[in-house]
């Protein structure tokens, strides 16, 4: 006889959802630049708040701050919850977000621009930071992988709002718009969701811990898993910060991480989300680019919906490979073409090259690179050093996000955009490579099966 897969209450999709409301109105910081930057670029006042187009240099600084944010943020948010639980951190930590939607409601000079994406930078990295590790610790094994790549589907959706809804909005109308759901996060998460039991027990608050357990799997005979998670977090707590690097299991797990996360920005995303509308326009585009946005912004999200249902029945590693092979594909195609253009060869026949591998490369990021490197750090680290692996993992992120983000216009001009890609493509080839030998399958396993599988030597 087979064991049942336990069932999942409306209460634990109801947590994970609102925890992830944060993380919706943190996907539109990704791609908040791809329908404001044209309007910063109008010579027409009534577009552009500015009453002056911004200059290449304030145009790279303009993406990038977000990106700064983003490195600032790890410590922040770390530092936070060594005496916050993670419930706790995520509502401070989404304060910035808060307070740079009211600032670009009242805009006059490009600092408040600066100013507001480092607050976006800010927020986003800390969720990232701190949300994959508490969804891992209060979802059950047969639907972590699912819940974890909850985070890709509201940040895909929040994307897809800026995509729709930027280029013909306001500055002042898009910021309301922006706030809505973190008003919804601060009233449905803030007030109804619960701590993770694993801070909970950390902190020896041990009938909270219970309560929350017991809502959260709709059952009050949880003295087992509170026992399984007691004794995680026991076997964990001789590990130091010093084990990720002498530690066979923790060395391993650290290095998987780091690889993904890297193949994660180096795939080009932060550029490519960042500058949609603008590819369309270089690339002489007969949709407008506005449209086309819209369209990508779409898949983005239709394709992490297919991930989040496939990740718990294929499992990661094959989703990552699948991943890593189809971006590749599709910024091969993208190289290609805009090598002819480039050269002055008739693309008109194959004007439709640039939309659909752009389209195929957000499908190929989302359903594997976009939420389960974050999915795989929240299974692989125990409780002991999680906080110190994430400092790493997630600052080694954001700093390679930083780099792409700021060179690619320059590499464009440098290089041309063929090349760019053409670099971006070879190393998602080395990434499918990688995942398909080196990456683990963690799919249904409990993180003390996962301890172990990471121990055995290779």
């Amino acid at each position: 006889m087979t064991e049942k897969s336990p069932k999942t209450n409306w209460y634990l999709y109801f947590s994970v959802f609102s925890a992830n409301l944060a993380v919706f109105a943190g996907g539109g910081c990704w791609t908040w630049t791809s329908p404001i930057l044209p309007k910063l670029k109008s010579e027409d006042n009534s577009v552009n708040v500015l009453g002056r187009p911004i200059t290449v240099e304030e145009e790279t600084w303009l993406v990038s701050f977000m990106q700064v944010g983003l490195v600032c943020s790890t410590p922040v948010s770390l530092f936070l919850h060594k005496f916050f639980t993670k419930k706790s951190v995520l509502l401070i930590v989404s304060i910035p977000l808060v307070l740079a939607h009211i600032l670009l409601m009242f805009p006059d000079k490009i600092g408040y621009f600066f100013v507001a994406r480092f607050f976006m930078g800010m927020t986003t990295g800390s969720l990232w930071t701190v949300l994959p590790n508490y969804v891992a610790e209060i979802a059950q094994d047969n639907n972590r992988g699912f819940f974890g790549t909850m985070a890709g589907v509201m940040g895909a959706a929040g994307s897809m709002v800026s995509y729709l809804v930027g280029p013909y909005l306001t500055l002042w109308s898009f910021s309301i718009v922006n706030l809505v759901p973190l008003v919804l996060f601060y009233v449905f998460y803030g007030f109804f969701s619960p701590d993770s039991p694993y801070d909970l027990i950390i902190k020896e608050k041990l009938v909270k811990a219970e309560k929350s357990l017991s809502k959260l799997r709709f059952n009050s005979n949880v003295e087992k898993e509170l026992s399984d998670i007691a004794s995680s977090i026991k076997s964990g707590n001789d590990k130091t910060f010093m084990d990720l690097f002498k530690d066979r299991g923790l060395k391993k797990a650290l290095k998987i991480c780091l690889f993904l996360m890297a193949f994660q920005q180096l795939s080009g995303i932060g550029a490519v989300v960042s500058y949609t509308e603008t590819i369309f326009q270089m690339a002489g585009s007969v949709i407008r680019s506005d449209i086309s946005a819209s369209v990508v912004g779409s898949v983005s999200l239709l394709s992490v919906l297919i991930s989040s249902r496939l990740i718990d029945t294929m499992g990661r590693k094959i989703l990552l490979v699948i991943s890593c092979t189809l971006a590749f594909i599709s910024l091969s195609a993208l190289s290609v073409y805009f090598f002819l253009y480039d050269n002055g060869i008739d693309t008109s026949p194959i004007f439709w090259i640039p939309i659909v591998s752009l389209i195929l490369y957000i499908l190929a990021f989302n359903i594997g690179l976009a939420a389960l490197p974050w999915v795989i750090l929240g299974e692989v680290f125990s409780s002991s050093v999680k906080n110190s692996a994430s400092f790493i993992v997630c600052i080694t992120n954001y700093v390679i996000c930083l780099g792409v983000t700021i060179s690619f216009s320059y590499l464009v001009q440098l290089a041309g955009i063929g090349s760019t890609f053409l670099i971006f493509a070879v190393i998602m080839l080395t990434g499918a490579i990688y995942c398909c030998t080196v990456v683990p399958e963690t799919k249904g396993k409990s993180f003390q099966d996962i301890q172990v599988m990471l121990n055995v030597k290779s």
